[in-house]
């Protein structure tokens, strides 16, 4: 199945605890490109408060070569998260 965008999907990540006990520091290496942020606890597959588990993220672009994502809380284009394609 094609991913399009607005679907939803997984992405692998690290947590951390976060400031608050509803947070999560993530953390998403992609492409040689890493991307650190704080999501709602919500957002994670398993509420951990550290380990590894995924987030999930808003498809805004797919190609057969790359998916851009938008993470939880991501307003800006410039930081949207670029996946290669046959990494997923």
């Amino acid at each position: 199945m094609a991913l399009a965008p607005g679907d939803s999907m997984w992405i692998p990540c690290d947590v951390t605890p976060g400031v608050f006990p509803d947070e999560r520091n993530v953390s998403i290496e992609s492409g040689g490109t890493q991307w650190v942020g704080y999501v709602d606890v919500a957002q994670l597959r398993e509420a951990i408060t550290g380990g590894r588990t995924a987030v999930r993220v808003t498809v805004v672009e797919a190609s057969p070569r790359e998916i851009s994502a938008r993470l939880p809380g991501q307003t800006t284009r410039q930081q949207y998260l670029r996946i290669p394609a046959n990494t997923l």
